[in-house]
């Protein structure tokens, strides 16, 4: 079987610059759902090749050449980075030897005949060996071929991965299973378009990302981020959290009622308009100190937290303190304890 009649979603960009694959929030971006005849296009428009809609399905049988594209008709300026293409698809399967690499692509699922064997195989445009584009063959199979089948592409920009899914089952490298997240280049940045080719039929196209809540900034690069903590978690490699705009660009923290950063209360779990109670410390402080502790707030996990006791915001020696065991100097004077919030050791 020629690998030109291998029917795939090839994630491509080519002449432009569940449970869930992603633990946060998620929108809706694009969609392809046939009914009838038409083929149901969402914010999404096709290359103008010919195909059959029959039935709520569409028909593919075309070559690379020929492929059937699907372009975003916009772009996600709150994504993460992190996009899920989720297709219900009959996959013709393929001779493995006939898998070839696809120009262009960033990544592509099909599926493939070795041997006995027929399973999923994950197209990876860096996950081969030196970098080099690789069709990696999946701990997973369809359990009828002629029927068909859900998978997920799931993209992660930041880290130039991608991963699959069969259902809401992540599926691991056949050969060594505890590998799941293969590399794609980081050439690319951003889904421009998906490209289907070959002999099967697709019923539905769905696309999610991740909406982005918080920024790192580290120099000239800027990472977004799906949760306020995972930003946290990332400034261990350096950088600040900021705040983002509705155009997806970093700017400075906004401030909460209580005169913490809004991003502080949502790692904390309080309210912004909350405060922490003081309570008498269980452990002993320095000497000429007042101890006290905090509570009132359960941190996300991969956070640690600690508190400075600041005087006209200078920091008291001996900051930061543990939560339960803050030493307030007994010198006269006003003093503030203020959250230190960091990634986990």
């Amino acid at each position: 079987m020629n690998a030109e009649k291998v029917l795939g979603i090839a994630v491509c960009a080519f002449a432009c610059a569940t449970g869930s694959a992603f633990a946060n929030t998620t929108n809706s971006w694009f969609g392809v759902k046939p009914s009838g005849t038409d083929i149901g296009l969402s914010s999404v428009a096709t290359n103008g090749v010919a195909v059959t809609v029959d039935n709520s399905i569409i028909q593919l049988d075309n070559d690379f050449g020929s492929a059937l594209t699907f372009t975003p008709s916009n772009e996600t300026p709150l994504s993460d980075g992190l996009v899920t293409i989720t297709s219900s698809a009959v996959l013709t399967p393929s001779d493995y030897s006939d898998l070839a690499p696809v120009p262009g692509a960033q990544a592509g699922f099909v599926v493939a005949v070795s041997g006995s064997d027929t399973n999923f195989y994950g197209y990876a445009s860096a996950g081969g060996t030196g970098n080099a584009p690789a069709w990696i063959k999946l701990n997973g199979a369809p359990s009828n071929p002629e029927e068909a089948t859900t998978f997920t592409i799931a993209l992660n920009y930041r880290d130039s991965k991608v991963s699959f899914y069969q259902g809401d089952n992540l599926l691991a490298d056949f050969n060594d299973t505890t590998v799941s997240a293969f590399s794609i280049s980081n050439d690319f940045t951003r889904l421009t378009n998906l490209a289907s080719y070959g002999s099967g039929s697709i019923s539905s196209v769905t696309s999610q990302y991740e909406v982005a809540v918080a920024a790192v900034v580290d120099g000239a690069t800027t990472n977004l981020y799906g949760s306020a903590s995972e930003a946290v978690v990332a400034t261990r490699d350096g950088g600040s959290v900021k705040d983002i705009t509705s155009d997806g660009n970093a700017t400075d923290a906004k401030q909460a009622t209580n005169g913490l950063y809004a991003w502080e209360c949502d790692v904390l779990g309080i309210e912004e308009d909350a405060t922490i109670p003081l309570q008498p410390a269980t452990k002993g402080v320095a000497a000429n100190r007042i101890a006290v502790a905090v509570s009132g707030y359960t941190p996300v996990e991969g956070v640690s937290v600690k508190f400075n006791v600041k005087q006209n915001e200078s920091v008291v020696e001996g900051s930061p303190y543990d939560a339960d065991a803050i030493g307030i100097p007994t010198a006269t004077g006003t003093y503030t304890i203020e959250p230190v919030i960091t990634a986990a050791p």
